[in-house]
């Protein structure tokens, strides 16, 4: 079964593949069109979360890489659209409804939690290293106190950030499907 229709049935392990075989491609195209390197991880994120979300919508007929770059160009679109329409329309944070504040806040907690959340599936020793990175240690402090060179604490601390990323768009697609 090739991936559009692999993906288009909900396969979970053909999303997975097309996800890290075409993040990088599409990170550097989002990097080039908007010179800032978060900006384009949200939006290669919110492309697929868009091909999760569409599935049904794929065409069997066009390469997968040919549909994935439509919606990657038409969410940036999107997103310079809405910078563009806040621009034109700025709003003091004061004015905002006392609802909207309370909503932000319990979204944030929830962010929070999905980070909780993956943090817990960490191997025991990245779990630890990263623990202590966020409690502020420096990598050289972390590589002190576990005798660990610098270098494997830079390592274990990046990939428990790749981790967790992972899996909180995981959860992100599952939640908006």
């Amino acid at each position: 079964m090739d991936h559009v229709s692999a993906i288009k049935t909900g396969t979970v392990a053909a999303f997975e593949e097309v996800y890290y075989q075409f993040h990088e491609k599409l990170y550097y195209y989002f990097l080039k069109r908007t010179a800032a390197a978060d900006v384009a991880e949200e939006l290669v994120q919110l492309t697929f979360i868009k091909l999760w979300r569409y599935r049904s919508h794929l065409n069997e007929e066009f390469p997968l890489s040919q549909q994935l770059f439509r919606i990657a160009r038409t969410t940036l679109i999107d997103v310079l659209r809405r910078k563009a329409q806040q621009r034109s329309v700025p709003m003091a944070i004061h004015q905002l409804p006392e609802m909207e504040e309370t909503t932000m806040a319990l979204q944030e907690r929830e962010n929070l939690d999905q980070v909780h959340r993956a943090m817990e599936t960490l191997p025991p020793e990245r779990k630890k290293i990263f623990q202590y990175r966020i409690q502020g240690l420096t990598n050289r402090e972390i590589a002190a106190r576990l005798s660990l060179s610098v270098k494997t604490v830079e390592n274990q601390v990046n990939r428990a950030i790749k981790q967790i990323r992972e899996a909180i768009v995981l959860v992100l697609l599952f939640v908006c499907s």
